[in-house]
């Protein structure tokens, strides 16, 4: 399967989670943010789109997923389309140490499937939860969150976890789709 975005072509597999109406929100709201020569981390990196997209601005891109398909695939797509990404195997920061001046996660927040392969990682709130409090560890001073969230998961919740760990946050981009609305959170160190 062969997924295409603008200029670019991914390859996708079944066991990777595939680029959708939530990737392309966060890719868009992530064009408008990036700026050539930023440190970024695509977390839950998928098939490389982001990250692609990310080295193709300019960044300096570090991708991570906790499925090493995914990782493969990030890496494969990145050298298809003729851009260096740095990929790594990673519950959340587990294997991650730098800082980085733009983070961007598309979380798992879908309703349980179990007829979905490997959707015990996609499902679990507790992602969200310890991915914000882990984040500052990584958020350089003047750093940035981008943060998929949609109407099916408990979006205020999210905001008050971010708060609580000492990010603002306003919504950056939304889009309605028919089943719910997408909605892209930028977050930062509250001042």
């Amino acid at each position: 399967m062969k997924y295409c975005y603008n200029d670019l072509s991914f390859e996708l597999t079944e066991d990777v989670y595939a680029p959708a109406e939530d990737s392309e929100l966060l890719a868009e709201a992530m064009a408008i943010t990036i700026k050539p020569g930023m440190a970024v981390l695509d977390m839950g990196c998928g098939c490389g789109l982001l990250a692609v997209l990310a080295a193709k601005a300019g960044a300096d891109v570090t991708a991570a997923d906790i499925n090493p398909v995914a990782v493969r695939l990030t890496c494969k797509n990145a050298d298809a389309n003729g851009f260096k990404v740095r990929a790594v195997v990673s519950d959340l920061f587990e294997n991650i140490s730098e800082k980085f001046d733009l983070i961007v996660f598309n979380p798992p927040y879908l309703p349980d499937n179990d007829n979905i392969k490997g959707s015990e990682a996609w499902n679990r709130r507790d992602v969200i939860e310890r991915f914000i409090a882990a984040v500052g560890e990584h958020l350089s001073p003047d750093g940035k969150i981008l943060l998929l969230v949609s109407s099916l998961t408990p979006a205020e919740e999210i905001v008050r976890a971010l708060e609580k760990a000492g990010l603002s946050t306003e919504v950056v981009a939304q889009r309605k789709v028919p089943w719910e609305t997408l909605s892209v959170l930028c977050a930062r160190r509250t001042l």
